[in-house]
């Protein structure tokens, strides 16, 4: 009977040591886990966005902005109007289809199906769209995004020496 008892005690000790452990072990993994599978806000890559730029479509809700040159851009992007822009790097412009086309085609035409992804979208921390993002020279470059919960957001160019470049089907970086 005395030995029952030992055995039973030392079980009861192991289990409590092995909660422990996997409880020390468990807390930093749980917490890793919550932090990737929370998304930030971003540019993500897309061929829906690129089809839309390609199309010359100005949306109504959405104010433009442009970096470069004021008759070649190299990036464009469109802001939902629900949302302050807060980057000082771009320069405002009231875009028509017309301005949108000569942008885009000065170095040559782009329309039609292209494996290549010159545009991309905006998102929140959601992944919801919150704006559109185009790449006018390469197509590679993307720049970076953030979003607030006041409906405040940054917008950053790549530059030649950080610029992120990606394959053509790249995705979120």
């Amino acid at each position: 009977m005395k030995l029952y008892a030992n055995h039973k005690r030392m079980m009861i000790k192991a289990a409590i040591i092995s909660t422990l452990v996997l409880a020390v072990v468990q807390g930093p993994w749980s917490g890793w886990a919550a932090a990737a599978s929370k998304k930030s806000s971003g540019v993500t890559a897309s061929q829906a966005a690129t089809d839309i730029w390609h199309s010359y479509e100005v949306w109504p809700k959405y104010r433009y902005y442009y970096s470069g040159s004021d008759s070649r851009p190299n990036y464009i992007i469109g802001i939902d109007d629900r949302y302050q822009l807060t980057s000082k790097l771009w320069k405002p412009v009231d875009l028509t289809p017309e301005m949108l086309k000569n942008w885009i085609n000065f170095t040559r035409p782009r329309v039609g199906y292209s494996p290549r992804l010159y545009g991309a979208d905006i998102t929140d921390s959601k992944g919801r769209r919150v704006g559109l993002w185009y790449s006018v020279r390469d197509w590679r470059l993307l720049g970076s995004a953030t979003v607030d919960e006041k409906y405040q957001i940054s917008v950053t160019r790549p530059t030649r020496s950080t610029g992120r470049i990606k394959g053509k089907h790249s995705t979120k970086y």
